[in-house]
């Protein structure tokens, strides 16, 4: 196969769009090109090692069938994947053993001559090249009388045919039987081993780049060494050979004569297939500005979408769009700030929500100050008719407030940098400007649906096995679900009491590492999905959870929505209800919602909520954290609750009127929260005393409130002494009344054991304690 590049077929030269034509001219890059494609990749007709995972899955499961291509799941290429579905899907290990017959049926042996005991290959009237000439040299007589008298040949010298699994003798110049020397003169004499490994491989996928012009080819065959050498995601032959075929008709010198942009509406397609011949035309056009020492920032900063893969930034958002953003200005400082918060670490996806912000805007600033508006037009004034604008188009105040939230920080960048003098300092978004947000809704599960979650036989129908238990640690460790799908391979550790805790990575907040303890039977389920992994990737894995295509390498991790839709298939699968039977849904994060929530009813102090769970600050933990109703009667039920008189109140929980006493309690302590104790007066009683509350025969406190009853006790006292100095006998003896009451609060306080509680103003004792 000739792949000699000759320098009369590379004109044209790198035009504008690609390669900076006065730094990197059409020579230098042909001369890293020539000095870069490896041997194995400089054949006209590509034909992929069948080991190599990058063009192949795997074999077919029919150990005669001679392709190496892309197999079924159940292991079968697609033509005995098609004999298999048309023999009506029977059991696979008993219906290889009739394909195997099939299959071989297909290719019938060469024939024998008819002559008794000849086992050389027939040639013409069955009769093989020496008996044949015989026969025709007895003047053709009666063919079954003459074949029977001929004497059988000797095999003492004869010797087998060349041709693998072919058990005629061979003929004496070539070593090939006579049939088989027929078809290796018909190739062109090649060598034979090199023959014999072709023709094994005949029906692997391949891709002809003879259609194409030198240049090119060279270029292409680069592009296939680098899907190669990448190893990160399968390459089909047939992709490749439409990627192929639409650049020999493009009539193109280089790939790099078009832009990405001209390229990828060249290859658009109405579905999804295209996408694979598509990106392979781009990723090799990236791969060859790499090879030319183009920067790529160069490349995609004056375009209007910019490629995150070719600046290695890619992650869930592969491109940004700016071609939406009017005016033109706008445009250029949207892409002054993106390419500054990419540089600091920020993902792709978030650059882009700003983006989508920084696009409504331009529109409402076109529609205000016309198509020509200035930096100067930007004032406050019209960002003040934008938050009216949004107020009607997004209903949705938390929408709404996440775009002006963008806005306020992309100007506040803008301003800090000094990227656009003309802007009018008053142009700046406040606190004041958010909408209104109701409280967040609690967003835990009940205790109804997790019953159905965390039920054994319901988590064994999970589709996958790696699946189910990523959802236990969602439901022990409520991590968030692409912290979850990112854990390390490594992710256990053990104290010194060996207590094992789950070693995750907080990436939302710049990658952090956190602990959450966990117990002994998730920590062993852990490690049968380690020993999973490792088997799946003898050559070491990075990640606990790893995707299940496009991984040749075993070092990306488990997209998150495969695992929701596996988690939506599961939840239909055990038919979750809610409380009224209704067909209820959850998703992966309510779970941490859930993990928080349990945790703050068992007494779990909120702060070490926070660290188990990662979060920055109290009020995050709170917005996750809610106590129930019981964990709240509970807690008051415990508490020991003291009268105005000291005295112990309680009442029994089997009282008749026990759930209703709660609830009153529970209204009068939101409706007043004195600084030493509760007032128990009913919700529409006025209070008739000046006195604070120590005189009420409705006043409750609890031993919470000791500091407050000392500090008033120190101060009567203090009261009582300044009295006495002053002459004032009746101030002094009424601070002694109350200091008296004090005393006896305390008292009771420091030695309360019972629970007790004031009903109709009277006090009834617990009977069940």
């Amino acid at each position: 196969m000739s792949n000699t590049l000759s320098g009369g077929t590379a004109a044209g030269g790198i035009r504008a769009g690609g390669v900076d034509a006065a730094r990197f001219g059409a020579g230098h890059l042909l001369e890293r090109l020539l000095s870069a494609v490896r041997p194995e990749f400089r054949h006209d007709i590509f034909i992929p090692d069948p080991d190599s995972a990058v063009f192949f899955t795997a074999t077919c499961a029919l150990p005669s069938c001679p392709a190496a291509i892309r197999r079924t799941r159940i292991g079968l290429c697609e033509r005995h994947h098609a004999w298999w579905k048309q023999a009506g899907r029977p059991d696979l290990p008993g219906w290889l053993g009739l394909a195997e017959q099939r299959l071989r049926a297909e290719v019938p042996e060469v024939p024998a001559c008819a002559v008794g005991g000849c086992n050389r290959a027939h040639r013409r009237s069955r009769l093989c090249v020496r008996h044949v000439c015989a026969w025709d040299r007895a003047g053709r007589p009666d063919w079954d009388h003459w074949c029977t008298e001929q004497p059988a040949p000797s095999p003492v010298n004869e010797s087998g045919c060349r041709f693998p699994a072919c058990p005629r003798w061979s003929e004496p110049t070539t070593g090939f039987c006579a049939a088989h020397r027929r078809r290796w003169i018909a190739a062109g004499r090649p060598e034979p081993h090199a023959w014999f490994d072709q023709l094994a491989h005949s029906l692997d996928p391949r891709v002809d780049l003879r259609g194409l012009e030198p240049r090119l080819r060279l270029e292409v065959q680069y592009g296939l060494q680098c899907r190669h050498d990448a190893a990160s995601r399968l390459t089909r032959m047939i992709r490749v050979t439409t990627a192929v075929r639409l650049i020999r008709e493009a009539g193109v010198a280089s790939l790099l004569d078009w832009e990405d942009e001209r390229w990828h509406a060249y290859t658009l397609c109405p579905n999804s297939v295209g996408s694979a011949y598509q990106s392979f035309i781009l990723d090799t056009c990236a791969a060859l500005r790499n090879l030319a020492g183009v920067d790529p920032w160069q490349q995609q900063y004056p375009r209007a979408v910019w490629d995150l893969r070719a600046l290695d930034l890619a992650g869930s958002q592969r491109r940004l769009d700016f071609s939406r953003i009017e005016p033109g200005w706008l445009r250029e400082l949207a892409k002054q700030w993106a390419r500054w918060r990419l540089s600091r670490g920020n993902t792709g996806q978030s650059v882009a929500t700003t983006l989508r912000a920084c696009t409504l805007l331009g529109e409402h600033l076109c529609r205000t100050a016309g198509a020509g508006a200035g930096p100067e037009h930007l004032t406050r004034i019209v960002l003040e008719s934008w938050f009216a604008a949004l107020a009607i188009a997004l209903s949705n105040p938390t929408s709404r407030a996440k775009r002006i939230n963008q806005i306020g920080v992309f100007l506040r960048d803008v301003a800090r940098h000094d990227w656009c003098p003309q802007i009018p300092h008053s142009a700046a978004v406040y606190e004041g400007d958010m909408p209104r947000l109701p409280p967040p809704r609690p967003r835990a599960l009940s205790e109804h649906l997790m019953r159905q979650l965390e039920d054994p036989v319901n988590l064994a129908r999970f589709p996958t096995d790696d699946g189910r238990l990523l959802l236990m640690i969602l439901i022990q460790c409520g991590l968030r679900l692409g912290d979850a799908c990112k854990l390390p391979l490594d992710c256990v550790v053990r104290d010194h009491h060996d207590a094992p805790y789950l070693a995750w990575i907080n990436h939302k907040i710049h990658g952090r590492v956190a602990f959450f303890p966990i117990s002994t039977e998730l920590a062993d389920h852990i490690t049968v999905q380690q020993r999973a992994q490792q088997q799946r990737w003898p050559q070491g894995c990075r990640y606990l959870f790893t995707r299940y295509q496009t991984n040749l390498d075993g070092n990306k991790p488990l997209h998150a929505s495969t695992w929701r839709r596996h988690l939506d298939a599961w939840l239909r699968a055990i038919e979750l209800v809610d409380e009224h039977g209704a067909p209820a849904h959850v998703t992966a994060h309510q779970f941490r919602h859930t993990v928080a929530t349990r945790l703050i009813n068992r007494d779990v102090p909120q702060s070490v909520v926070q660290d188990l769970l990662d979060h920055m600050s109290p009020a995050m933990t709170a917005r996750y954290a809610r106590l129930t109703n019981a964990t709240r009667r509970r807690h008051w039920e415990t508490a020991m609750k003291v009268n105005a008189e000291g005295d112990p109140v309680t009442v029994a929980p089997e009282h008749p009127l026990a759930d209703a006493d709660w609830m009153r309690l529970s209204l009068v302590r939101a409706k007043v929260t004195l600084p030493n104790g509760y007032c128990g007066a009913p919700v529409q009683t006025d209070c008739e005393y000046a006195n604070p509350c120590l005189d009420c025969r409705f006043f409750i406190t609890t031993p919470e409130f000791l500091a407050q009853h000392r500090r008033q006790r120190d101060d009567s006292r203090q009261q009582i002494a300044d009295a006495e100095q002053a002459g004032l006998a009746r101030v002094a003896e009424k601070n002694r009344r109350t200091t008296a009451k004090l005393d006896k609060l305390i008292t009771v306080l420091e030695h309360a054991t019972d629970s007790e509680i004031v009903v109709g103003g009277r006090r009834e004792n617990n009977a069940a304690g």
